[in-house]
């Protein structure tokens, strides 16, 4: 079935342009990465069980983590390639329905090397969603919506996957319990990616911001890789990345409370729900906040919220996991906290990339940032964390990379507040001059 097309009306300066029905497009892009996002949940969540079950080693968590990370460096850009040489819509639905597939199969592993190669198999599918889903956002919605666009929907997905946390936590009680949340989560991300090929119509490539067929060859190649990588803001937002420590909490984080406090799993896993409840504020609010602080002072408003997110989650990791704090509902307050600073990220870095990188870029470049260098962050973070759990134990672990590291982060923000204002009238620019109707004699 071929997508319609919606264009965008083009302009002669430069005026974005709303592309219909994008919210409820949104929802159905939403909808599958939600799932795909989660599916990590099951393994995090129910680690301590998973791990007894299949006779793995008790750093495998984090093994497995980086081994599906790795993968996605490898099967992102090569998923928003295959996106864009083919159908973006049939690509994104038929790498969750595979992915959804992959996922249940996972449930049926019977040792810790079955268990590596169907969450390895699942990873290569569950790669497509990020660079597709976040290229297609850009698409949907104009520089001064972006934010809250991303907001909303990391915002939705954080909630949605917290409030299933502690349910999935309760399949620890179950024998066998482990095997039915991967089943389950699978049986989910078929019917995501069936609602995104039946109901969603894909927007043009650029269709927020110029007209589809003033739109240059949308095939990613190493030329505009080469041309991405020369502007300054999205090469530090690369750098900023790869030392985002915050991206621990996720997968360690109900170990860490096991292994380290004596909490049971199902007890530790209530910590997702207010975690979600945080990030759900951090995104909805954060979104709307840095979108009213960057019409105040669009040089920087931007910088600004990026940076105190940054900061703001180095010093309650810190304080809230080097302190046997007693009850789980103290731990669950730091752990909200932690979520609604993790939760201003989205809202912000997103924009900051789509404001400096031409249109017919932002799918390679979202690749790189969250499929390449987000990934490889995530998967090297969680490798050093397994190794150094014998050594430093998990409470070093915690002090150390979601803890000072993100203080480091927070310094390293310093440098956008000069590269950032220059490269968004560098793309303005660009825009502006795209949108001028061609002059002939």
């Amino acid at each position: 079935m071929t997508d319609t097309v919606i264009p965008a009306s083009p302009t002669t300066t430069g005026t974005p342009v709303v592309v219909p029905g994008r919210w409820r497009k949104l929802a159905l892009v939403a909808a599958p990465l939600w799932a795909d996002n989660n599916e990590s949940s099951v393994l995090s969540t129910l680690a301590p069980v998973i791990v007894a079950a299949v006779a793995a080693p008790a750093a495998a968590v984090g093994y497995l983590t980086s081994i599906g990370k790795f993968i996605s460096i490898v099967c992102g850009p090569l998923w928003a390639w295959v996106a864009r040489r083919t159908n973006r819509k049939v690509a994104f639905a038929v790498a969750s329905g595979l992915a959804g597939i992959a996922t249940a199969a996972t449930g049926l592993a019977q040792s810790y090397a079955q268990l590596i190669v169907l969450y390895g198999v699942s990873a290569v599918f569950i790669a497509a969603a990020l660079p597709i889903a976040s290229e297609i956002t850009a698409d949907l919605f104009d520089d001064a919506a972006r934010g809250r666009a991303n907001g909303y929907t990391w915002g939705a997905i954080s909630l949605l996957g917290s409030v299933l946390g502690p349910l999935i936590g309760q399949l620890s009680r179950v024998p066998d319990g482990w095997r039915y949340g991967f089943f389950a989560w699978g049986a989910i991300t078929v019917l995501t990616a069936v609602l995104l090929a039946v109901f969603f119509t894909d927007p043009a490539v650029g269709a927020s911001d110029i007209a589809p067929q003033q739109a240059e060859d949308s095939r990613i190649t190493w030329t505009k890789v080469r041309q991405m990588l020369r502007i300054p803001t999205f090469v530090l937002m690369l750098i900023q990345r790869l030392i985002s420590g915050h991206l621990l909490i996720m997968s360690f984080g109900i170990v860490f409370l096991v292994h380290t406090y004596g909490f049971s799993t199902a007890v530790a896993s209530i910590v997702t729900l207010p975690f979600g409840i945080g990030y759900l504020l951090g995104t909805f609010g954060g979104s709307l906040a840095t979108d009213f602080l960057q019409s105040r002072l669009p040089r920087i408003g931007r910088v600004i919220v990026l940076q105190f997110a940054q900061l703001g989650f180095g010093v309650v990791a810190v304080v809230g996991t080097q302190h046997n704090w007693g009850g789980i509902e103290v731990f669950a307050g730091f752990w909200a906290v932690l979520g609604f600073m993790q939760g201003l990220n989205p809202g912000v870095n997103r924009p900051i990339v789509a404001a400096v990188v031409p249109p017919e870029m932002r799918g390679a470049a979202f690749a790189l940032l969250l499929s390449v260098f987000e990934a490889l962050a995530y998967a090297l973070f969680n490798l050093v964390a397994g190794l150094l759990t014998d050594v430093i134990g998990l409470r070093g672990v915690m002090l150390w990379i979601p803890g000072i590291l993100m203080l480091v982060n927070a310094a390293f923000c310093t440098i956008l507040y000069r590269t950032y204002p220059r490269d968004v009238e560098r793309q303005r620019a660009l825009l502006v001059e795209r949108a001028r109707p061609e002059v002939t004699g």
